[in-house]
């Protein structure tokens, strides 16, 4: 924790030692936040009278419930967040202002006073953000990008879209995030970037991997799609990614992401590619040879802006329940059935993810939604370079990565979400401790 004299800025690292004050029982009200739009609701809630950490940080039921679903879509967005949203549109619908306007800039200056950072180019997805970075980090026909084979097809495909080549790096089998260790065998003469990913919303390693792309020159590149408000996000890159999908920790009622960096001439560069090759403050005068219409939609902005202020809030509830996934589920990896992820101060739990060591995990998978009606995930079920398409059969029938293959069969998501209640929680820490025992 900071200073008394010093206010939270509530990124993941102070999120981790607030959550463990407030377990401690220190009082809530003493807590010193950011005046930030991201930490509103965390505020209010931390100064509510009589706080206690349980009733008021995670959601309750009257009953135990029949069945417990991994990401129900209906409870993504609180009712609360529906009024405000409906606020929202109601704001932009009025003055016809649908794509510019000026909730742009707003939402914009936001996601740079919560993360630190200078600039902040909002972009239609967060797949058309990395695509334009890679561009405008020079990526082209033939270079080759270092990245794990582990992530969601969208980082391959920006890759490719840029023209460029992946290369898969393996990975460390307790992060799940790119092995530094592993990047210098992958680089080549034709390597233009490294892009590790922040996967189910954990930091990689970036000192370690920054330090091996300063010593062969290459930009390094964040995709923090899954990592919004985690510590430190884009320090040592050249940019970071980020995605405001709806199922992410903040997202909009659609599409959108940006590209967060401290590097002004790069910027500019993005904020080229995204709008068509434009000169920018200038009215369709091309500077590029081309460019794409990629720039967030202004009603999407004031969207993005409602919910906005609800997100510290929900990452520290993201946060309490992995550590009670934690804390409950500690006797079980120590008897060897299951492997749980590491609670560290650089995270904010996108998703909670284990492995079963005891059993088949797709074993475990069927049982648990068959005997106790609680269904799990396994999110990403294909390797980018295990793919039945034409681009595997001709270039990765021949890449092996043993880490990231042995770790993949092992893998299997729980069910984390904000309004997910206690005894909802409780129900899949008893089918999962009853299948694997």
């Amino acid at each position: 924790m900071k200073t008394a004299s010093e206010n939270l800025t509530c990124t993941s690292k102070e999120l981790f030692f607030l959550l463990h004050d407030l377990k401690d029982g220190k009082p809530a009200g003493d807590c010193r936040i950011d005046d930030t739009l991201a930490n509103q609701k965390l505020k209010e809630t931390l100064q509510q009278d009589k706080f206690d950490i349980t009733a008021n940080l995670l959601n309750r039921m009257d009953t135990s419930p029949s069945r417990v679903d991994f990401l129900p879509l209906h409870r993504l967005i609180t009712e609360e967040e529906v009024e405000d949203v409906i606020e929202a549109v109601k704001d932009v619908l009025p003055t016809g202002q649908f794509t510019s306007g000026s909730y742009i800039g707003v939402f914009k200056a936001e996601i740079a006073a919560l993360l630190r950072k200078n600039h902040v180019m909002a972009s239609s997805s967060g797949t058309d953000a990395m695509i334009i970075a890679l561009k405008a980090a020079g990526v082209g026909q033939g270079d080759e990008v270092i990245m794990p084979a582990n992530s969601f097809a969208a980082t391959e495909n920006a890759v490719l879209a840029a023209g460029g080549t992946p290369v898969f790096c393996d990975i460390d089998p307790d992060t799940f995030c790119m092995e530094p260790s592993e990047i210098e065998a992958c680089i080549t003469m034709k390597t233009k970037c490294i892009l590790p990913v922040h996967l189910y919303g954990k930091r990689p390693d970036m000192e370690a991997i920054a330090q091996i792309a300063d010593e062969f020159g290459i930009p390094v590149i964040e995709d923090a799609c899954q990592s919004i408000g985690v510590s430190n996000l884009g320090k040592n890159s050249l940019c970071a990614i980020l995605s405001f999908n709806p199922y992410k920790n903040l997202g909009t009622c659609g599409k959108a992401g940006a590209i967060v960096t401290d590097n002004p001439s790069f910027a500019s560069a993005c904020m080229e590619y995204m709008y068509h090759g434009f000169e920018l403050n200038q009215k369709n005068k091309k500077k590029a040879d081309y460019g794409f219409n990629a720039k967030i939609d202004n009603l999407q902005a004031a969207i993005g802006l409602a919910r906005m202020k609800y997100l510290s809030l929900n990452n520290l509830k993201r946060l309490y329940l992995a550590d009670r996934y934690m804390t409950h589920l500690q006797q079980y990896e120590d008897r060897g059935l299951i492997k749980l992820p590491q609670m560290t101060d650089d995270q904010v739990w996108h998703l909670f993810t284990i492995k079963i060591i005891n059993g088949n995990r797709d074993q475990v998978k069927d049982m648990m939604l068959k005997f106790h009606h609680v269904q799990t995930d396994i999110y990403y079920p294909i390797l980018s370079h295990h793919q039945n398409t034409p681009l595997v059969k001709a270039n990765y029938q021949h890449t092996s990565l043993p880490v990231t293959e042995s770790v993949h069969k092992q893998m299997l998501q729980l069910p984390l979400y904000p309004a997910l209640t206690v005894e909802e929680q409780d129900k899949v820490m008893e089918a999962l401790i009853d299948v694997v025992s």
